[in-house]
């Protein structure tokens, strides 16, 4: 029982950066910018297929649709995650704040350029869990 606990013991801080991820308003705009960022240059992806033909200009399109769309599907995954990986995600995300604690958390994406790092580690980790079937 209490090896249990202790291997449970990254479940509230899992819980904040998904409380964080629901709630945090500076953090979707953050995100959403990433995500607008990326659609523009899968447009212009679609603008060369143009060039290049129609199928290049379908695939382009898609991409840059799906792309934007991308921040809500990114919390689902996150959601979705087994034990195993939310512990993962919680290692990865303490070794980007340099700290186990959810006030540092908290305050490590007070700031543009952290709440940065920090969506693209999450993306990063939920595209993965995604394709392996998380």
């Amino acid at each position: 029982m209490a090896a249990n606990l202790v291997g449970m013991a990254f479940i509230p801080y899992y819980r904040h950066i998904v409380d964080l991820l629901d709630t945090n308003q500076e953090l979707k705009k953050t995100a959403h910018g990433i995500f607008h960022q990326v659609a523009y240059a899968a447009g212009g992806t679609a603008i060369g297929g143009i060039v290049a033909g129609p199928p290049g200009a379908l695939i382009g399109s898609y991409l840059g649709y799906r792309t934007v769309n991308d921040y809500d599907s990114m919390v689902e995954v996150i959601r979705g995650l087994s034990d195993a990986e939310k512990a993962d995600l919680v290692r990865k995300v303490q070794a980007l704040v340099g700290s186990t604690s959810l006030e540092a958390l908290t305050g490590f994406i007070g700031q543009q350029v952290n709440r940065e790092i920090f969506v693209n580690l999450v993306r990063e980790f939920a595209n993965h869990a995604n394709k392996s079937g998380g």
